[in-house]
C-alpha cells in the first residue's frame, strides 16, 4: 500500500465506518474474538467486516499466522488513517451535540443608525457566551440588508423599519421594540426655541444620504408646506452626525436610546416639532436555516430586547415625542 493509496483511504466509495471501526477495533485488541466481544458483535462478523474492507483496499492488514495477531506493513500505515478518518466522524458528531457551542463565522449586518447598540454590550454578550466564533459586522441600509439575508450573504441582521412596516414574510424576523425619533439640535440652539419646522428647515439638516427612513420622514412633513429637506451636511456615519449638531451645524434626526453610550449624544438635545414625529420600529432577521446559529441569535434577541427595555429610557430623550 503507498501513501498516495492511503491519500484515497477516504474517498472510496464503498468503505464503510463500520468496517474502519472494526479494524481500528482488531488492530488494537490483536484478537478477532476479544474486538467482537468488545463491539458486541460474532467472531464470524468481525472476520467479514475484515475481508470486505483487505477486499476495497486491495491489501491484506493482518498477518493471521502469528499470535497474537499482528498487522502487516501495509495494515500500519491504514491504521494511521483509519484512527484519522474515525477521529473526523467523531468531531462531525460533537459539533452538533447538544452540548456543543456554535464555532466559526457570524455574519452579522446593522442598520447605519444601529451601530453603537449592536456593537455595544450585545457584541460583548456574544463574545463572552461564545467564543469560538468569529463576528464579522456589516453596516448597510436595511433594505440591502434584509436582501443579504434572504440571497445567504448574511446570516441574520438587525434593522430598522418604520412604524407599519414589517419584513419580508419569508425570513424568520423577531420585533424588538419601536422607539421615537427625535428632532434634535445643540444645547444652545434648543434653548433658542420653541423651532417651527419651517424655520428649522431654513437653518438646515444634519442628515443620512438618501434612502434613510428619517429623511423620508422628514420629507414627507415638509411636503405640505411646499418645501424639501434643506440638507446642510450627511453622512453615513451617526457619531459625525450628532457632532456636528453638536456644534450647532443644523438640525438633525436620531432615535435618542438607540445611540447607547455615545457621549456625543449627551451634547445635544430633543426638540419639539408637532409636525415631525415619527417612530422606528427594530428588527432582528435571520436566514431561514441558522443551524446551531439559533442559540447565538437567541442570545443576541434577549441582549438587544434587554438594551432597548423602556426601564432604560431617560424621560429627557423622550420630550419632544410625547
Amino acid at each position: 500500500m503507498t501513501e498516495k493509496d492511503g491519500g484515497d483511504f477516504m474517498q472510496r466509495s464503498a468503505m464503510k465506518l463500520n468496517e474502519i471501526h472494526t479494524f481500528v477495533a482488531v488492530a488494537e485488541a490483536q484478537s478477532v474474538q476479544e474486538a467482537g466481544r468488545r463491539l458486541g458483535l460474532t467472531q464470524s462478523a468481525v472476520s467479514r467486516l475484515i475481508q470486505r474492507l483487505e477486499a476495497e483496499l486491495g491489501v491484506t492488514l493482518f498477518d493471521r499466522q502469528t499470535k497474537p495477531l499482528t498487522l502487516t506493513r501495509d495494515g500500519d500505515l491504514a491504521l494511521a488513517h483509519a484512527r484519522r478518518i474515525l477521529n473526523a466522524a467523531t468531531d462531525l458528531s460533537d459539533a452538533f451535540a447538544g452540548s456543543a457551542d456554535p464555532q466559526g463565522l457570524l455574519r452579522l449586518g446593522m442598520a447605519h443608525v444601529l451601530t453603537t447598540l449592536t456593537a455595544g454590550p450585545p457584541l460583548d454578550e456574544l463574545r463572552a457566551a461564545f467564543p469560538g466564533l468569529t463576528i464579522r459586522l456589516h453596516a448597510d441600509w436595511s433594505t440591502p440588508l434584509m436582501e443579504q439575508v434572504r440571497s445567504g450573504a448574511l446570516d441574520g441582521a438587525v434593522v430598522l423599519l418604520c412604524e407599519g412596516q414589517s419584513p419580508p414574510d419569508d425570513l424568520p424576523c423577531q420585533r424588538l421594540g419601536t422607539e421615537p425619533v427625535s428632532v434634535i439640535a445643540s444645547v444652545a440652539r434648543a434653548a433658542a426655541g420653541p423651532w417651527s419646522l419651517e424655520a428649522m428647515n431654513r437653518v438646515g439638516w444634519v442628515l443620512q444620504p438618501d434612502g434613510c427612513r428619517y429623511r423620508t420622514a422628514l420629507a414627507a412633513a415638509l411636503t405640505p408646506l411646499g418645501q424639501r429637506p434643506n440638507v446642510t451636511v450627511e453622512s453615513f456615519d451617526q457619531s459625525l452626525l450628532l457632532s456636528l449638531v453638536a456644534r450647532g451645524i443644523g438640525f438633525g434626526l436620531a432615535p435618542l436610546r438607540l445611540l447607547g453610550d455615545d457621549r456625543v449624544a449627551e451634547r445635544v438635545r430633543p426638540v419639539d416639532a408637532p409636525d415631525l414625529r415619527p417612530s422606528v420600529t427594530v428588527w432582528l432577521v435571520t436566514a431561514r436555516v441558522v443551524g446551531r446559529l439559533n442559540a447565538v441569535f437567541d442570545r443576541l434577541e434577549r441582549s438587544l430586547t434587554a438594551q432597548m427595555a423602556p426601564a432604560a429610557a431617560d424621560p429627557l430623550l423622550y420630550s419632544a415625542a410625547e
